[in-house]
Order: C-alpha cells, then sequence, then structure tokens
C-alpha cells in the first residue's frame, strides 16, 4: 500500500508535511471554528476585534441592544429610588418584605398582628402614594 503525501498551503503555495503535522494543524483549525462557532451563539465578542490600543473597533455595533431603553430605566430607577427614599421608615420596611423579599400579606399581617386586609389597605396606599410622586416622572 503506497503512503500518501500531506500538504498544507502556505501562502497559496502547497507544502509537504507529515502525517502527524497535518492531522496537528487540522485538529487546531477545526477548533478554532469550534470556538468561533460557540462565541457567535452566545454573542462573545473576541479579542481579535479589539484595536492595538485594546479597544473596540469603532463600527462594532451590537444591534441587540438598545442604548436608549438601558438609560430610559436606569433613570426610571433613579426616580424610584428617589420616590422610595420619601417613604416613612415602616411603609419602607412594608414595601421591601412585599417586593424585595416576597413574604405574603399574611405573613406579615401575622408578624405585625393585623390581619392580611389591613396590610393589603398599607400597601395599596403606599403604592398610590408613590404613583403620585412618579407620576410627572414619566
Amino acid at each position: 500500500m503506497d503512503k500518501k503525501d500531506y500538504y498544507l498551503y502556505v501562502k497559496g503555495k502547497a507544502v509537504k508535511v507529515s502525517e502527524e503535522v497535518y492531522k496537528a494543524y487540522w485538529k487546531i483549525t477545526e477548533h478554532e471554528k469550534y470556538l468561533q462557532r460557540k462565541d457567535w451563539k452566545y454573542g462573545v465578542i473576541p479579542f481579535s476585534t479589539l484595536d492595538n490600543d485594546g479597544h473596540f473597533v469603532d463600527n462594532i455595533i451590537d444591534e441587540r441592544i438598545d442604548l436608549e431603553k438601558i438609560v430610559e430605566v436606569k433613570m426610571q430607577i433613579e426616580e424610584l429610588n428617589k420616590a422610595l427614599a420619601t417613604l416613612t421608615k415602616k411603609e419602607r420596611e412594608l414595601i421591601e418584605a412585599i417586593f424585595y423579599k416576597e413574604e405574603s400579606l399574611r405573613s406579615i399581617g401575622k408578624k405585625e398582628k393585623v390581619s392580611y386586609q389591613a396590610i393589603g389597605k398599607r400597601r395599596d396606599k403606599i403604592l398610590e402614594k408613590l404613583r403620585k410622586l412618579l407620576e410627572d416622572k414619566f
């Protein structure tokens, strides 16, 4: 059986290489293609898109990111935090328990020894107060 010749192309010219070199080259090449496909799948920007100073090349734009929406949401969060800061300590604690700690109205009512309906009414009053504060902002 004849031994097969292996060639790799360097600057357009065929260069004869050993079988080991040929297989190693293609293994690395296929692995790089695999990694590139993964990057595309997960939206990773490779380092090759950086210029010499380590900055992203100016023409890279991720169409999936709505910068205006991000800024708008950040501004809304700031306004909400300002409005929350105007609440009394007791009001803030109730809002934190319901919305941040996700406690039920019943469990809060048991702790405070009042009905869950009373807690619901307090919550509604606080939310209405916040709504009025934020009405002009959005």
